[in-house]
């Protein structure tokens, strides 16, 4: 089980980054991959040169061939040992139920090429078609990750989406407790109670779209960024490693991609984090039909 690193005000940047690598077992900042543009493979490739060591990455987002060819080769160029990056994946929506999962898992394991998975999740807790029966689902789902990680096929496993309800059904499931949940969450939509509840147990925080929308075009933001010499990007990440999270970050510029990099030489001060805190709408941004059937069922 992976340990959650906590909340509140860290006293140097540096203790954030220990604290979230050394307790979590995860780097403190991870590189995602979904709608990106362009030749993957390359874009993941100088990803992994400018430091990123963990790769996110999905059965929907048609990218994890792209991802695995880009980790072969930094290996191969020896710019990074395999064992050093932690290459994380997610299950199709429509692979839910014991054997679906398996099978799903074996097909993106042949995508990357790989021997194991780091980080494997439950992309969304109800899939198309599914809101009557999810639940069944989602119980045949988790035992075959249970038993996948037990073979050491994969070696943390996690959720993506899941609110309160759905989580205790997994964790009720005799199966183990999710040790991940990935959020849309950044200044603008926090979902403090979600939050609160995965820290209550153990459940790691994972942040995507960390830089949301909108929130970080408002005029407080952009001050604040320009205090500390940092684009609101850097800001919006530098806020989501404080308030413990791990947050996605994604970009095809080589330039924003190194720069999305450099958050760990300064500190937010308690003051400008509290007034990042009072952006919050509780308003997301994602306005697809896989958020508002999370929100029905």
């Amino acid at each position: 089980m992976l340990i959650f690193c906590g909340g509140g005000q860290i006293s140097t940047s540096q203790k954030v980054v220990t604290d979230i690598e050394q307790k979590t077992a995860l780097p403190p900042l991870g590189f995602g991959t979904a709608d990106l543009k362009g030749d993957i493979r390359e874009i993941v490739l100088n990803a992994i040169q400018s430091g990123y060591r963990l790769i996110d990455t999905a059965a929907v987002y048609g990218s994890e061939e792209a991802v695995g060819k880009a980790i072969r080769e930094a290996a191969d160029r020896g710019l990074v040992r395999r064992e050093a990056l932690t290459v994380q994946t997610k299950l199709a929506p429509d692979s839910h139920g014991y054997y679906k999962t398996l099978q799903g898992f074996e097909e993106s394991l042949n995508r990357l090429r790989l021997d194991y998975i780091d980080v494997y999740l439950i992309h969304w807790p109800v899939g198309r078609g599914e809101e009557e029966t999810y639940r069944e689902k989602n119980m045949e789902t988790w035992q075959a990750f249970a038993e996948l990680k037990s073979k050491g096929r994969i070696r943390h496993v996690g959720v993506c989406n899941f609110l309160e309800r759905h989580l205790l059904d997994l964790i009720g499931s005799g199966y183990g407790c999710p040790e991940i949940n990935q959020l849309e969450l950044h200044p603008g939509y926090q979902q403090r109670g979600l939050v609160r509840f995965c820290r209550e147990r153990g459940i790691v925080v994972e942040a995507w779209s960390p830089m949301g929308r909108g929130i970080l075009d408002s005029k407080k933001f952009i001050a604040i960024a320009a205090k500390y010499g940092k684009d609101i990007g850097q800001l919006a990440l530098r806020w989501s490693i404080q308030k413990g999270f791990i947050p996605l970050t994604r970009s095809s510029s080589l330039r924003r991609i190194a720069g999305n990099m450099d958050i760990f030489g300064f500190e937010i001060l308690r003051e400008d984090m509290e007034e990042l805190d009072a952006l919050n709408t509780n308003d997301g941004y994602m306005d697809i039909w896989s958020y508002k059937r999370q929100q029905m069922y």
